[in-house]
């Protein structure tokens, strides 16, 4: 049984203020050049970083939730075949991996990879979202606070997750998830220190954070969290569209998304995570590497791969 939850969807986020302050940055950039790895002082974010929230109208709210799956093992097999076609007609090096749980049923519908390690790129900024909050027992933070980790999740904002890794000690951030959460040994801190886009991530274990998300935390907690990425801003705060994948393949679906894209040495990565459906029924989750040299391609490659999944979510 899948725990119902009321969804303030229509909350009002309230405008990031940051003061000055200086912060160890050691972040991967999210463009198409290699990560960054130099740690620089810097300035807390000016008033760039602002948040305004992102307008309602994002997505529709009135879709409903598919009656129970009818996808049988042999569809799903073939959904997950064209996933994988879909993403190498784009980039012929590209490796996915792909999982599609349904919460209702307590089943996957389909996958691919599930166990296949991919950099995080910023769907990292959900586990240290998740690690804020826990270690203070879930009780809701300062306003502040709450308002650097809604923009640091809808906008998809590095300074403000170089701040709270810093802050949260780095790599124990994710030696944390992996026992709170119970996640697999495919989910591990980044080999180099302060690169947290370079933490590695399966689809199964993602998977397994949004699980927890919807059946574990507290309330208020999750609204926050998941109000957050309900609200993802078209554009990063990079200036990256942020709708490939779930938001532009799936279209009249109702999604709370954590997107990631960025490269690391000669690789590219773009990822696609997220909760569909008003009730937050399914979890889907499509990660993508290439070379680096297929990184412009990358958008449109992982869009048109989980397109794919269409059917499953088809009322």
């Amino acid at each position: 049984m899948i725990m119902k939850r009321s969804v303030a969807a229509n909350a009002v986020l309230g405008a990031v203020a940051l003061g000055a302050a200086t912060m160890l940055i050691v972040s991967v950039t999210q463009n198409s050049g290699a990560v960054t790895t130099a740690s620089v002082a810097v300035a807390a974010p000016a008033p760039t970083t602002s948040a305004e929230a992102p307008s309602l109208t994002t997505q529709s709210t009135t879709s409903t939730t598919p009656p129970p799956a009818t996808i049988s093992a042999e569809q799903g097999e073939e959904i997950a075949e064209a996933v994988q076609a879909a993403a190498r007609k784009s980039v012929s090096s590209a490796k996915v991996g792909m999982e599609v749980y349904d919460r209702e049923t307590d089943s996957v519908v389909t996958s691919l990879n599930t166990s296949q390690q991919f950099n995080s790129m910023s769907v990292v900024k959900l586990l240290i979202a998740i690690d804020i909050l826990a270690r203070d027992n879930w009780v809701l933070p300062s306003q502040s606070t709450q308002d650097r980790i809604t923009r640091m999740l809808s906008y998809s904002d590095d300074a403000l997750a170089s701040s709270f890794w810093v802050s949260g000690g780095g790599d124990e951030i994710i030696t944390r998830d992996v026992k709170l959460m119970g996640l697999g040994s495919g989910t591990r801190a980044p080999s180099t220190e302060g690169e947290w886009g370079d933490t590695k991530i399966t689809a199964a274990d993602m998977v397994t954070v949004y699980r927890y998300l919807e059946d574990q935390v507290p309330q208020q907690a999750h609204d926050l969290l998941y109000n957050a990425m309900f609200h993802a801003a078209t554009t990063g705060a990079d200036g990256t569209n942020q709708y490939f994948g779930i938001p532009n393949g799936l279209p009249g679906t109702v999604w709370a998304i954590k997107q990631g894209w960025g490269s690391s040495g000669s690789t590219a990565y773009y990822n696609t995570t997220g909760l569909i459906g008003q009730d937050t029924r399914y979890v889907a989750i499509v990660l993508m590497s290439g070379s680096l040299g297929s990184y412009s391609a990358m958008p449109k490659a992982l869009t048109n791969a989980t397109a794919q999944l269409a059917p499953i979510f088809k009322t």
